[in-house]
């Protein structure tokens, strides 16, 4: 169910240091823009608009004159929802983080091998959504000596050498621990992919069992053995991330069809590899109702992406600072 209406905009550029009229933007520039969709140059005047509008200048077109009838060039604006003056406006601002992939790290150091028992690194992968249960990937060896680092080899070699691996194993710690690296998902690639972004979520068991031993042949821990996890993070403003907010926002512009060919998709703003600072605008605005006629209130959302690292020092932040405190920001 549909309870928040939203507004995605994305801009390429870095924030301009300063502003003076619409007419000044360049294309992939956000500014914040008054009530009558004038572009506000600071803070004092930021306090005095009753609402706002949050705009991203897609570049040149031409428009006619209607006094003249001549074509002039006029820059085109995408703007937000209004933004009413003290109707709950809450502001979140979120700096580019790199994703990173969940790590585990089996350590061996202190192991109690024993020749011939036979040692399983299972691995439990948690982000199959098709797959209601426990997916898993398992991986044995049998062992030779009583050393970890051959044990260790042994395991690097089969995991690397599985053709529907979703990890990378490497030997660290002098060959003495597995550390396993899940593998970044190559099914959602491309400014226009079905498939959303998502990453591998996993753990991993070791144990072993003893061949032959019909009454004892049950999955045992490895004494000395340690197991240890570093979570991964899908990351904040990654342009995989921004592209499918872009891709669900595109149904409030008009008809997409995106689940067969040919897809029907307005063009992406995203542009990929680039990295991303953004805000998370909510608002409640007043409307008069259709249905008795009296003033009912709605929640809004606008989500602006912004290319890295001139956000949060911006001209733009600072006048939107002040028109939801009241006070300038300097």
């Amino acid at each position: 169910m549909i309870t928040r209406v939203d507004t995605v905009l994305v801009a390429n550029a870095a924030c301009p240091a300063s502003y003076s009229t619409n007419e000044a933007l360049t294309e992939g520039q956000v500014a914040l823009f008054d009530e009558n969709k004038n572009v506000i140059t600071d803070g004092e005047a930021a306090i005095a608009a009753n609402a706002v509008y949050i705009g991203v200048c897609k570049g040149t077109m031409k428009v006619v004159n209607p006094s003249t009838g001549a074509l002039e060039d006029k820059k085109q604006i995408e703007f937000s929802n209004k933004i009413q003056k003290n109707k709950k406006v809450n502001c979140v601002l979120q700096t580019y983080v790199a994703p990173t992939q969940d790590t585990i790290k089996i350590d061996l150091t202190n192991a109690a091998l024993v020749i011939g028992h036979r040692y399983v690194i299972r691995i439990i992968y948690k982000d199959i959504y098709e797959h209601v249960g426990q997916f898993t990937h398992t991986y044995e060896a049998i062992a030779e000596t009583t050393t970890a680092s051959d044990l260790v080899n042994e395991f690097v070699k089969i995991i690397n050498n599985h053709p529907g691996r979703r990890v990378t194993a490497s030997a660290t710690d002098t060959n003495k621990s597995i550390t396993l690296t899940a593998l970044e998902k190559d099914d959602n690639e491309g400014l226009y992919s079905i498939n959303d972004y998502s990453t591998v979520s996993m753990e991993a068991v070791f144990y072993y069992t003893i061949p032959g031993a019909l009454l004892s042949n049950v999955p045992t821990t490895v004494t000395g053995a340690t197991i240890t996890k570093t979570q991964g993070t899908p990351g904040k403003g990654y342009w995989k991330q921004v592209r499918d907010r872009e891709k669900y926002n595109a149904g409030y512009k008009g008809h997409i069809f995106i689940d067969a060919y040919p897809m029907i998709i307005q063009k992406h703003v995203v542009k990929e590899g680039e990295t991303y600072d953004y805000l998370t605008i909510e608002n409640d605005n007043d409307y008069l109702s259709p249905d008795n006629q009296y003033v009912k209130s709605t929640p809004l959302t606008t989500e602006l992406y912004v290319k890295a690292g001139s956000l949060s020092a911006s001209q733009f932040y600072k006048n939107l600072k002040s028109f939801i405190s009241g006070e300038e920001v300097a």
